[in-house]
């Protein structure tokens, strides 16, 4: 009875720990694609001197700058 009430204990903890985690995962995966989508809008106002440093070219910076924030 003791195993079977410490297996049952233990599955109750995993599900309780998904339930609670996948929320969190999931705001965390949104907050880092506004975070780079964020990003990427500032290389839109970035100068041609500015990209250079980074290693950019103007087309570069637009097509990056242009993606959705899913992407």
């Amino acid at each position: 009875m003791a195993d079977t009430y410490l297996e049952t204990s233990a599955a109750a903890g995993r599900l309780f720990g998904r339930v609670f985690t996948l929320p969190a995962t999931g705001l965390d995966w949104l907050q880092n694609r506004l975070e780079m989508a964020r990003s990427r809008r500032t290389l839109l106002t970035l100068d041609d001197r500015m990209l250079a440093d980074i290693g950019l070219d103007r087309a570069t910076a637009r097509t990056e700058g242009e993606k959705g924030f899913w992407r």
